[in-house]
């Protein structure tokens, strides 16, 4: 296919600031494909990108097309992504991780964690956090980052794999066996979706710490819901338990209050998964963790779990359209971006369409 010279893209140029504006359409390399982006959601991690909370790593400088959780069409292919089977009209829908391929830890499948981070020159990239994204026309990305959609599956659908397969990598690390308890603190995107990914893999009870509508939502998915606006949170977990507590504990919420709380409320050689970065580091339980052999467990993204949570998806064992609530183009950002900031009208799930409505 004859790619167009220039696209419109989600440009940033400095902390909060950002314009749609006409950039180049990218050439791929040997390994790349250019797909046409169908559908970018935002991921909680994209207003810290903007806002500049991580100065110097994500992004590294500026300008900077942001945006990871996105489907499209490939539309050409370099000679080893042709070689590999990939061709021009294949649907597919991608990861932020690209491990250079070859260090220790990618050779181990933890890609996620590949030690030449950063170094685009041996092979690593992190789409939508240093490496250009995908809120834009055209995407440029390695095979290594891309999963084919069935026919079956509608793009926008397929978009949100990204953040699923994440949760479901956080369930997976918490060692949930079936017909365990499990406790979620924070009902936003992330912790919703862990909700139904416990859920597929057969927990038992499933305990939500939220408020307002986002606690609700989880309550219509099935977890018992725990407002931490209303009474002692632990004391209600600890009610609910016979005072054990809970053997999973996924921590998605992302506050020190949150991770305090995980640690108090894992039973006796609990589990606590985390996924929510902190803006401080919490003061933990050091005692209580060493003689309750509490295990604190970090979890970075999505290592091999992209195509299972497609499986989930096609199998109808979890089904995330409750979750999809809004859709803009993507020069209506401002505007989506403020919908998802604010939660408004029941924001959960926002997507942008850079090709058209």
């Amino acid at each position: 296919m004859s790619l167009p010279n220039e696209m419109d893209a989600l440009v940033l140029k400095g902390v909060r600031e950002f314009e749609i504006q006409t950039a180049p359409v990218p050439q791929p390399d040997s390994d790349e494909v250019i797909c046409k982006v169908d559908t970018t959601f935002i991921c909680g991690t994209d207003p810290h990108i903007i806002n500049g909370d991580f100065p110097g790593f994500w992004p590294m400088g500026y300008p900077f097309i942001p945006g990871h959780e996105w489907s499209g069409t490939v539309v050409t292919a370099g000679p080893r992504a042709l070689s590999l089977g990939w061709k021009e009209g294949d649907r597919v829908c991608g990861i932020s991780h690209c491990g250079c391929g070859y260090c220790a830890n990618c050779m181990k499948g933890r890609f996620n964690n590949c030690l030449n981070y950063g170094h685009e020159e041996r092979g690593h990239r992190q789409y939508g956090h240093y490496t250009p994204g995908a809120y834009a026309q055209y995407m440029r990305t390695s095979v290594k980052s891309i999963y084919k959609v069935p026919d079956s599956m509608d793009l926008e659908y397929a978009a949100c794999v990204d953040p699923l397969s994440i949760a479901l990598y956080t369930v997976k690390r918490s060692r949930m066996q079936p017909g365990d308890d499990v406790l979620i603190l924070g009902t936003g995107p992330q912790g919703l979706m862990a909700i139904l990914c416990a859920k597929a893999l057969g927990a038992g009870r499933i305990l939500a710490v939220g408020s307002g509508e986002r606690l609700e939502k989880a309550k219509e998915l099935g977890a018992i819901g725990i407002s931490y606006k209303e009474g002692d949170v632990l004391a209600q977990i600890k009610a609910l338990t016979n005072g054990l507590g809970v053997p999973a504990v996924l921590e998605c919420a992302g506050t020190a209050e949150s991770i305090q709380l995980a640690c108090l409320a894992a039973s006796k050689g609990g589990v606590v998964s985390m996924i929510g970065i902190p803006h401080s580091d919490p003061s933990l339980p050091v005692k209580r963790i060493v003689l309750d052999e509490i295990e604190l467990v970090g979890n970075r993204a999505n290592p091999n779990t992209a195509q299972e949570a497609i499986d989930l998806l096609v199998n109808g064992r979890v089904d995330l359209t409750p979750l999809m609530t809004h859709r803009f183009a993507l020069k209506d950002f401002s505007i989506a971006l403020d919908v998802f900031e604010g939660r408004k009208d029941g924001a959960i799930k926002v997507a942008t369409k850079p090709n058209g409505m």
